[in-house]
């Protein structure tokens, strides 16, 4: 039992080593550095051309909502009138990024470093 539990762990391991590589290369594409903040991942993530975008109005509120997939990285934006609200990176393993406007707003502009 304990090696299928230490095999277990080393390609969880090996997942999320790979899943922070492919992200920092694309983090790295994006702004030229291994850093990014929360908006120039917003702007890449609305600027893709492979994005989806939905759009909804609820009580006079538009709402808009960019998804997005990349090489198995899984990118969401949600927008309410240019504003953002939420914003989350992941792959089905692990979480990246994920903010929220409500809790995250004074990280907003500091930027991420990915080693």
């Amino acid at each position: 039992m304990a090696g299928y539990l230490k095999r277990v762990m080393e390609k969880t391991k090996m997942t999320l080593q790979q899943a922070t590589m492919l992200f920092k290369e694309k983090v790295y594409d994006i702004t030229g550095t291994t850093t990014a903040t929360i908006d120039q991942l917003s702007a890449y993530i609305q600027r893709h051309p492979d994005v989806q975008i939905s759009k909804r109005t609820l009580l006079g509120m538009t709402f808009t909502f960019y998804h997005l997939q990349v090489e198995g990285i899984h990118f969401y934006v949600e927008m309410r009138d240019g504003y953002l609200l939420q914003m989350d990176v992941y792959t089905s393993e692990h979480d990246i990024v994920s903010y929220r406007s409500y809790r995250d707003q004074h990280v907003k502009n500091i930027p991420i470093k990915f080693p």
